[in-house]
């Protein structure tokens, strides 16, 4: 069995076994009997349980960006960041363990959950998020009248509340389509300039903020493919 081979079924069994019993339940010897390796192969692949849970949710994070390179290659208007939000709110829902971290959900993800445990990722995003708010303001599909720093703390907050909220007991769990259209909305009032967005301006900028999100692909394919000089010993 090659060495990718093996890392894909230690973070499969890892992500199966997090979706079955909580993470704050798994232990490395049990992700390392369900993959058929032993513990401190799973050692030799992830420096610590900790980081191996933290590569699950990097990996589910790989489909996501797929489908949002996916949707710019077939439209531009893809890339304004009211779609953007839209399209990531959906792909999210689809994703148990993708849901549970934007939703902070410990009974799932246990301290995974707080946005400090999440930082390689956060710290990436954030790079990139710089990267495309430059490119849309400079090209007219983005409000320039609020300064990017302004414009950031918009996008986050609004996006975080619609994965944060949550119905009464009473209410029907609204349709993941419906909301995500609402939170289009939120984010195209509070960041979009008047009228309708220059379908030149968004055939300009595509490749470039596609370019940025594969590079964001890139670099956390290869976090998760990195191996930690660690002893094989190491404690769960």
């Amino acid at each position: 069995m090659s060495d990718a081979e093996r890392a894909r079924r230690i973070l499969d069994a890892a992500a199966d076994l997090a979706l079955r019993w909580g993470y704050k339940r798994v232990t490395v010897e049990e992700v390392a009997k369900r993959a058929g390796v032993g513990k401190g192969t799973v050692y030799l692949h992830f420096e610590s349980r900790a980081w191996l849970f933290m590569c699950v949710l990097m990996r589910e994070s790989l489909g996501l960006l797929d489908e949002l390179a996916e949707a710019i290659r077939r439209d531009p208007a893809s890339v304004l960041p009211a779609e953007q939000a839209r399209l990531t709110y959906l792909a999210v829902q689809r994703r148990p363990l993708l849901r549970a971290m934007f939703s902070r959900d410990t009974e799932l993800l246990g301290d995974l959950a707080d946005e400090g445990a999440v930082e390689p990722m956060r710290g990436l995003k954030a790079d990139l998020a710089n990267e495309m708010f430059e490119l849309l303001r400079d090209r007219g599909l983005m409000r320039t009248d609020l300064d990017v720093d302004t414009q950031r703390y918009l996008l986050n907050a609004v996006q975080t509340g619609f994965y944060l909220y949550r119905p009464l007991s009473h209410a029907p769990e609204a349709d993941p389509e419906v909301s995500g259209a609402a939170l289009a909305y939120a984010v195209r009032a509070a960041v979009a300039p008047p009228g309708e967005p220059d379908p030149a301006a968004l055939a300009e900028v595509a490749p470039s903020v596609l370019a940025r999100c594969e590079r964001f692909r890139d670099e956390l394919a290869k976090a998760i493919e990195s191996r930690p000089a660690r002893s094989a010993t190491t404690s769960a």
